[in-house]
């Protein structure tokens, strides 16, 4: 078993999964030795010969020899573009990589090193999906499939509490969602500390149900 780095797409591969280059099969151009015998089938008779008649047979103690020839499943990318690692190297990349580190080629070989910064749209992504995550898990609590099926209910005055339930939702989105963007553009101003995704979670409008 051997692994090997890929230092243009920082990618690894094992032998194992990807095949050696080479195999080992019998030579093809070998010739099976023969060997002489008794004939199995001479069988002694009246006025025949007291010498049982020796025959040509394969010797069955010999066997071809191996040659090496190239792996026609092997996937590994040219030679040259690959280098070699250790096990140990490579459960140590992966070990760094589960906590939190990423991998990339520096100078040819792989290094977990800190992941780059967060963009601030990046990051921005992350608050609004918290956000929204947080909203469906709070319909979910009270019975609907998400937020956008409680607000369903909202001009549906066949069932009074429905529709108090799809009013008190749709108020408190609207709040959540202006206090959300609120601190995202101090956020992005420098006007605020920058909280975690689920600390601004935390400040959202509390949600005040009818009857509750």
């Amino acid at each position: 078993m051997s692994i090997f780095f890929h230092a243009t797409t920082a990618g690894f591969y094992d032998t194992r999964a990807h095949g050696e280059r080479t195999v080992l099969v019998a030579d093809p151009k070998w010739k099976h030795p023969m060997v002489s015998i008794t004939d199995p089938n001479w069988m002694a008779g009246e006025g025949s010969s007291a010498t049982p008649p020796m025959i040509k047979v394969k010797d069955p103690k010999a066997t071809a020899p191996l040659i090496e020839v190239s792996n026609p499943g092997c996937s590994l990318p040219p030679v040259e573009e690959l280098l070699e690692i250790t096990l140990g190297e490579y459960q140590a990349l992966f070990a760094a990589q589960a906590l939190g580190k990423v991998i990339q080629a520096v100078k040819g070989r792989p290094v977990a090193v800190d992941p780059p910064p967060l963009t601030w749209e990046q990051r921005k992504a992350d608050y609004l999906a918290s956000v929204q995550a947080f909203l469906d898990k709070t319909a979910k609590a009270s019975g609907y499939n998400d937020l956008k099926d409680v607000i369903t209910y909202a001009d549906e005055p066949s069932v009074p509490k429905f529709q108090a339930d799809g009013l008190a939702f749709r108020t408190w989105r609207s709040l959540c969602w202006a206090y959300c963007y609120d601190q995202l553009t101090a956020i992005e101003q420098d006007k605020r500390k920058t909280p975690t995704s689920a600390e601004l979670v935390a400040e959202l409008p509390a949600l005040v149900l009818p009857n509750a």
